[in-house]
């Protein structure tokens, strides 16, 4: 998987409220523990949050996940 087959504006990713978290606090430059510390979840949720969010958004990292998100308008970045 790459960009170029990530999801485009229209399709509906629909990531659960604790994915999208963890997607925002990574956009923020947050690592797995942060995140983890923040939440009160373990790092390996979060990774499994993370994963999910890359699957659903058809991408490979979490940067890429990032991108993918703000195209779509699923959030901002500062």
């Amino acid at each position: 998987m790459s960009l170029q087959n990530a999801a485009e504006p229209g399709d509906d990713p629909h990531l659960s409220a604790r994915e999208l978290e963890c997607l925002v606090w990574t956009s923020r430059g947050k690592s797995s523990s942060d995140i983890g510390a923040i939440l009160s979840l373990s790092p390996r949720t979060v990774d499994s949050y993370m994963e999910k969010v890359c699957a659903k958004l058809k991408v490979r990292t979490r940067i890429e996940a990032v991108a993918a998100a703000v195209r779509l308008g699923l959030i901002d970045v500062e």
